[in-house]
């Protein structure tokens, strides 16, 4: 099944994770997520200078809600997204594949494979779930 975006994640080899898809910059050292075309957003250095370094797909949950409404085209709610560090320095937003109830604050959780529907095609989307229920 192919992913839904291939230039954020790819799967573990084990296919049981995902690996976050960042860049590591040789003039800064940087690292930013997701990985660009363009160069480092850190330095500005162009993207010779960049390499594809694959984040594990822990993050730190900082932040979470429940969505009720209707949040974009094709997405069904209630969903639950929240922020997470996903990296020192790397927060962004996420959807979690598990209730609020499962959830707590400073928790790590853990970027999974879930099949979803996107435009009449399955596909693999990056969710994340509690680490401690893989």
């Amino acid at each position: 099944m192919k992913l839904c975006k291939p230039d954020l994640y790819k799967l573990s080899d084990d296919g049981r994770t995902m690996l976050l898809r960042a860049a590591r910059c040789s003039r800064c050292g940087g690292l930013s997520f997701p990985a660009a075309n363009y160069g480092c957003p850190l330095c500005g250095a162009g993207p010779e200078c960049c390499s594809e370094e694959a984040l594990s797909g822990e993050a730190r949950l900082l932040e979470f809600i429940t969505i009720h409404g209707k949040v974009a085209p094709g997405i069904t709610p209630p969903i639950v997204v929240g922020e997470a560090e996903l990296a020192p320095g790397i927060i962004e937003e996420i959807e979690l594949a598990v209730p609020e109830e499962a959830l707590t604050l400073d928790m790590i959780v853990q970027a999974v494979p879930i099949p979803i529907e996107r435009d009449e095609e399955s596909v693999l989307a990056c969710r994340f779930i509690p680490k401690g229920a893989l």
